[in-house]
């Protein structure tokens, strides 16, 4: 009997290795995703007329005030001041303390080298600079102050400078303006060496640079250039933008950049690397998973989805919305749809607020007894912005351990993996987006989920993605296909097929490099093998079971 009770519980801890893990961190991820209004500084600047390209004209016809130091030059000032209307005030740098009242745009300009009283001046504003941008209003700040926007700035010109704390309006930036390639570069790094998890900007001579919301571009003569510090495993990351001169999307990589993202990239490398060489199994050991590609439910799927939640009178559900905006209303489809087949728990939740979703009880609630939770689609990074290790996270997994249900489509099914698959934030082209592959959800270890797949011919984006991490099992899923996971079975329904990329397989070159199965077939995701293969019953009948 001894010998039986032990046997049990060694099997119990062997099966808990499968259960739903909470390892993700409220620290991984930034608490600050955007700034509610527009920042702009450049260091010199012959051309002011690109203040109002990047800042937009309707900020020039508000209330404004330009504040200036004693040496300002008078053509400079002259040109800044023509640039506004009858409504703009002008006054000077000292007079920034004496302020009780704050227009929509501030502009502080300085030449030469900041005195101690400047600088103090300058840095005891921060919380009236950091109200007027959450207010939506913009600061610029042109000349010698400019890099006090940042978090940290260089002290002088030494060859090894050290760094000196700014407002951090820029978050997590590193400034350094008058930047000239390589040697500069050198500096920056000086300064990230220490503070890893910084972003260094370096911006050119006779160029501005703005932060709006979370995304920088440029306007002027020159361009920007962002560099992360290297690890034990990652190079040292580099890129510069420039001035837009064309609208084709395919430019945006060049001429945009998303701070976040970047700022996420920091924080990763000073992580343990992601993903791991051996994941855990893509196991859900209690309850369900529902990923859809997309495109539309499979017939049925909602019902079943219910079903497994409770049934109508007793299921609680939750949907989960994707939007990268602070308010998404109060009507929502999903939940309509749940009211009219008789749900009385239905309701929503949506924030962009992490410390929302991870301290607001009233925010949390109904995730706490949710039997059922739908994730909309949108872009997949947005929800990783909002939940990743917060306790709304750790709440949503918490659904499984009861034995719930979990479904999504299109971004809601790629954000079921752990790895995060398709979440660049400026574009969606790539499928490996530095600085989000950690950011899945983890509702399933060990896979990379990609949808809308046969549709938008994203095979080869698969293949590019396995080829890189041979250990992750890669999923790609049809508009109006999905799969149902339970334990580690996964079953096809749907119009389309189910793509799965299992590199421990040998690759031919005159052969698909995956495994497509129809509605109907099963896919063991742990032992990565079929189960049972519909394809030679639909090819028979001429079409898919579902």
């Amino acid at each position: 009997m001894r010998r039986l009770f032990v046997t049990c519980s060694l099997l119990a801890c062997a099966t808990s290795v499968f259960g739903q893990v909470f390892d993700e961190k409220m620290e991984h991820w930034p608490l600050d995703l955007k700034i509610n209004g527009q920042i702009l500084v450049a260091s010199d600047l012959d051309d002011v007329s690109v203040l109002k390209e990047l800042l937009g004209e309707r900020l020039f016809d508000r209330d404004a005030l330009l504040l200036f130091d004693a040496d300002t030059k008078t053509a400079r000032s002259d040109a800044v001041r023509g640039l506004f209307g009858e409504k703009a005030k002008v006054g000077l740098l000292k007079s920034l303390s004496e302020l009780k009242q704050w227009p929509s745009l501030v502009l502080v300009h300085t030449t030469g080298a900041l005195s101690d009283t400047e600088r103090k001046t300058i840095l005891s504003a921060k919380a009236s600079f950091e109200k007027l941008i959450a207010d939506g209003g913009a600061l610029a700040v042109l000349g010698s102050a400019a890099e006090l926007v940042s978090r940290f700035h260089f002290e002088s010109d030494d060859v090894q400078p050290h760094a000196m704390p700014g407002l951090n309006l820029m978050p997590d930036c590193v400034l350094e303006c008058g930047f000239d390639g390589v040697a500069d570069q050198r500096r920056v790094l000086s300064i990230l060496a220490a503070r890893p998890r910084c972003v260094g900007v370096g911006l050119e001579p006779q160029t501005a640079l703005v932060l709006s919301g979370r995304r920088m571009r440029v306007a002027g003569k020159g361009g920007a250039t962002f560099v992360l510090m290297a690890n034990d495993r990652d190079p040292v990351r580099v890129r510069s933008i420039r001035q837009m001169t064309s609208q084709r999307i395919a430019d945006y990589e060049d001429v945009l950049l998303d701070l976040t993202q970047w700022r996420r990239d920091a924080i990763d490398r000073t992580l343990p690397v992601f993903p791991a060489k051996k994941p855990r199994k893509p196991i859900v050991e209690n309850g369900t998973l529902m990923i859809v590609g997309g495109g539309g439910m499979p017939r049925g799927l909602m019902d079943q989805m219910v079903e497994l939640a409770g049934g109508v009178e007793k299921a609680k559900m939750v949907y989960v919305p994707c939007s990268e905006a602070e308010d998404v209303g109060e009507r929502h489809g999903m939940v309509s749809a749940w009211k009219r087949m008789g749900i009385e728990h239905a309701t929503f939740i949506h924030t962009k607020d992490r410390i929302k979703a991870d301290s607001d009880e009233e925010f949390l609630a109904p995730l706490k007894d949710a039997t059922g939770i739908f994730f909309g689609g949108g872009r997949q990074w947005n929800f990783a912005d909002s939940y990743y290790g917060t306790k709304a996270h750790k709440l949503m997994k918490d659904v499984l351990k009861r034995g719930g249900v979990i479904a999504g489509s299109s971004a809601g099914a790629s954000i079921q993996g752990r790895y995060l698959a398709r979440a660049t934030p400026i574009q969606n082209f790539r499928i490996m987006a530095f600085g989000y592959e950690r950011g899945g959800l983890g509702f399933l270890d060990g896979v990379a989920i990609d949808q809308h797949f046969s549709q938008r011919g994203r095979q080869k984006n698969m293949t590019q993605l396995v080829n890189k991490y041979p250990q992750m099992l890669g999923i790609g899923i049809d508009e109006t296909t999905a799969i149902v996971v339970q334990k580690s079975n996964a079953k096809v329904v749907g119009r389309g097929k189910v793509h799965f990329y299992d590199r421990n397989l040998p690759v031919y070159p005159d052969k698909p490099d995956y495994i497509a199965l129809p509605a109907g077939s099963e896919f063991d995701l742990a032992e990565r093998k079929v189960l049972k293969d519909t394809t030679k019953k639909e090819d028979a009948d001429g079409e898919s079971d579902e």
